[in-house]
């Protein structure tokens, strides 16, 4: 619990799971008070190159935000004044996360075309700076409503933001995982990266998850969930979201973070 800049409290939890048929988590993230960094990182690619990638994009932006913080330090990137000065943090260390996997992906061929996906974002006075790559979820309830406020990055994602499918008809599609954009992969060489801010009220929860969780469990399901605990500590949340996603198969490995603000 901490005091941000615009006098308000904030609260957060984050936890991640396995799941029910997967051997290993390839999920990654980062509750940063101090630096008011929250992210999900959902690995891709095989052996255990999956969870390298996502290591690699949490490790490589939390260290970015920090010694960018602490001290002055070459970019990697040209400074975009259209972005705040955290959506230019996240961004940068972002880039920084997919040269490195890619890099080390090509001194070692078992680890060719992994990757990772990346969400979540800062807190920036009295907004909300983030950054998305890839199909894990960023959501907003707010007056008793939940809103995706990232777009996936899939083909399904985009043929949905065309109109050409039903948000009911993407969540089914069996298509609905090919990634258009992710860090690390080496089939994509600009990567798709979404970075924009959005006005905190209090109130607001944000849940920030992998796919195991929105895969399993829908809108409803989800909003329904937080809902009924409304009251109760966010950890109470979460964890009733890993169960409840657990129960309806629990196929991929699942990981939520939620802030909250009052």
């Amino acid at each position: 619990m901490l005091r941000a800049e615009i006098d308000m409290i904030f609260h957060f939890f984050g936890t991640s799971d396995k799941g029910r048929y997967r051997r290993h988590n390839e999920d990654r993230f980062v509750c940063n008070p101090k630096e008011k960094l929250f992210l999900v990182a959902d690995g891709i690619g095989g052996q255990a190159s999956g969870e390298i990638a996502s290591e690699m994009a949490i490790d490589c932006v939390e260290e970015f935000v920090v010694r960018s913080r602490q001290e002055d330090i070459t970019w990697p990137i040209p400074y975009r004044e259209e972005l705040s000065i955290e959506l230019n943090r996240l961004l940068a260390g972002a880039t920084l996360a997919n040269h490195k996997i890619r890099a080390l992906a090509n001194q070692h061929p078992s680890m060719r075309g992994m990757g990772t996906t990346l969400v979540g974002g800062i807190i920036e006075k009295d907004h909300l700076a983030i950054i998305n790559v890839g199909d894990s979820r960023l959501y907003r309830i707010r007056a008793g409503q939940m809103e995706q406020i990232t777009q996936d990055h899939t083909l399904v994602g985009l043929q949905e933001s065309m109109g050409l499918l039903t948000k009911e008809e993407a969540s089914n599609h069996p298509q609905r995982h090919i990634l258009t954009s992710a860090l690390g992969i080496e089939a994509i060489d600009n990567i798709n990266v979404d970075l924009f801010p959005r006005k905190i009220l209090k109130k607001d929860i944000y849940l920030i998850c992998s796919d195991g969780l929105h895969d399993m469990l829908g809108d409803i399901e989800i909003l329904e969930t937080i809902e009924s605990n409304r009251g109760k500590s966010l950890e109470n949340i979460g964890r009733s979201l890993i169960d409840q996603a657990n129960l309806a198969g629990g196929r991929d490995n699942i990981t939520v973070v939620l802030l909250s603000f009052k």
